[in-house]
């Protein structure tokens, strides 16, 4: 044990040593001089010698007090202290009867309390200042024949013995707690270890015990489930996270206690203690909710691929007759021989093949999206001028238009951007039903990353079965919809690196968000 280690045990040993010392002088000469008093007679002879060594080690221990106090010097203190001993037991057996005295055995105490101190170095020394204290009392109570040879060897002799045997005890027990704080210092270091590992998972780990309450998370499991620790400590595994006892891998959708909806995959295993007793399980689990996305958002990729690798052949074989079935039919219409029913015949003609064009534009677009050309772009700017536009088309009719606009800059190519608002304002307006009246609000602003802006309107909402295939190609529920409107602007979106998340409710309306990034971000990817 080294010096600045040894210190803070050797004071505390000083401190306790004072206290006994106290105690032992109170209790054994307080008691003396009492029963000496109630003698009375020439006992009383000693009483005052008395008093005065309980005065003197009174007053010895309150300077090694504030001696203490400094915590310096504790070395030449620990002398000290056992040159005081010496000193007391000298004085009271000089007092009490010389090597007659029964106060003789305080020299032993002496010798242990030196070990106690300073181990070895202490016995020694404090046997060799206890035979020459011995020795001073004995020279100064002296009288021919009142201390026999064999008396004065035997006392010498114990204090030897007893500095032997104090001294081995005193260096085993410094061994013994050595080796102690060596194993509590490797335990804590291996406890440190072991906290450090399990915190600094990136997946989060749970245990419970065999009631099936929490006895741990680690941050990661905090930062899924939004429950501190503290918090979850004791309570049902299945108030925190939605496990089961038992082992195996799965994957469950749960919300947690932020009210985020996430896809948690997950493995149970069961904690061994010693001798092979299950004293609970646990389990760790991922946040799987973004790499899912990225799965299904892969394979629409795919699919929309080869969609659109046969449809772009397609779109451009049925353009090319229908431009020239709608010039035939606009010159039978301009004959003046055609009656009535006749025109109103080529009119819906006419209309179905408009219709049938747009369609295969929107089919195109989708199936052949433009290059992009992003640049930094004010989402604000934007807005209102396709708000100002979209006031004046006819499916806006009737409809209330409101706007929060706030600064939002975002590194997207402007007309496919807009092409995204477009088709988002037509779906709300078509789900209000057309001049059948309702209100739509547009807002955008500022996020960590980029911006975002939202379309929302107070129609009758998405069913939750229709939810999950609003973005499929063709996929409609309006009457003269074509499906594509909303494909289109998950094509762009994603395109652009962002994405687009729903919150829709029967009755509730339906809110679109897109997501995009900003410049800072497209400057550091590129």
């Amino acid at each position: 044990m080294s010096g600045t280690e040894a210190e803070p045990a050797l004071r505390r040993k000083l401190v306790w040593l004072t206290f006994f010392r106290l105690v032992t002088v109170t209790v054994l000469l307080g008691g003396t001089a009492l029963v000496g008093w109630q003698v009375g007679g020439e006992a009383g002879a000693y009483l005052a010698p008395l008093y005065g060594v309980v005065a003197a080690t009174y007053a010895g221990s309150l300077v090694f007090a504030v001696a203490l106090r400094r915590n310096a010097g504790l070395v030449a203190v620990a002398y000290a202290q056992i040159a005081l001993d010496v000193a007391i037991a000298s004085a009271v057996g000089s007092l009490t009867g010389g090597v007659e005295s029964v106060f003789v055995f305080m020299f032993s105490l002496a010798v242990v309390n030196g070990a106690i101190l300073l181990y070895r170095r202490g016995a020694v020394a404090a046997a060799g200042m206890a035979l020459l204290g011995y020795l001073v009392m004995l020279a100064a109570t002296w009288r021919p024949g009142s201390a026999p040879v064999v008396t004065v060897f035997a006392h010498g002799g114990a204090f030897v013995v007893t500095a032997a045997l104090a001294s081995y005890l005193a260096e085993l027990l410094r061994s013994t707690g050595e080796r102690l704080a060596e194993r509590e210092g490797d335990l804590e270091a291996i406890t440190a270890l072991h906290e450090s590992i399990v915190q600094s998972l990136t997946s989060g780990l749970v245990t419970v015990d065999r009631a099936e309450r929490v006895t741990f998370l680690n941050a990661a499991a905090e930062q899924v489930t939004g429950i501190q620790l503290a918090r979850a400590l004791g309570r049902p595994i299945h108030e925190v996270l939605p496990f089961q006892a038992g082992t195996g891998r799965d994957e469950v959708e749960w919300s947690n206690a932020r009210g985020e909806r996430l896809t948690l995959g997950y493995t149970v295993f069961p904690l061994m203690g010693r001798g092979g007793a299950a004293i609970g399980s646990a389990a760790i689990f991922q946040d799987l909710t973004r790499l899912r996305a990225m799965e299904q958002a892969f394979q629409r990729s795919e699919r929309l691929a080869d969609l659109g690798r046969v449809a772009a052949g397609l779109a451009h074989e049925l353009r090319n007759p229908l431009a020239s079935m709608a010039g035939s039919v606009e010159l039978l219409r301009a004959q003046a021989t055609l009656g009535g029913d006749e025109r109103r015949l080529l009119d819906i003609v006419l209309r179905e093949a408009s219709r049938l064009d747009e369609l295969v534009t929107e089919f195109l677009r989708f199936a052949r999206p433009s290059p992009l050309r992003p640049g930094a772009v004010d989402l604000a700017g934007l807005l209102d001028d396709a708000l100002r536009v979209f006031a004046h088309d006819p499916t806006a009719a009737g409809l209330v238009l409101t706007r929060d606009l706030a600064a939002a800059p975002a590194a997207c190519d402007p007309d496919q951007i807009r092409q995204v608002v477009w088709n988002l304002l037509r779906n709300a307006a078509q789900a209000l039903g057309g001049g059948g009246g309702g209100s739509i609000a547009v807002a955008c602003g500022r996020e960590d990353g980029g911006a975002w802006f939202a379309v929302e309107d107070d129609g009758p909402g998405i069913p939750a079965t229709e939810r999950e295939r609003i973005f499929l190609p063709f996929h409609t529920t309006k009457e003269r919809g074509t499906g594509l409107g909303l494909a289109v602007v998950q094509r762009i979106v994603d395109a652009h690196g962002g994405r687009v998340e729903v919150r829709s409710a029967p009755g509730e309306g339906a809110r679109f968000t897109v997501h995009l990034p900003g410049p800072a971000r497209v400057a550091e990817t590129g």
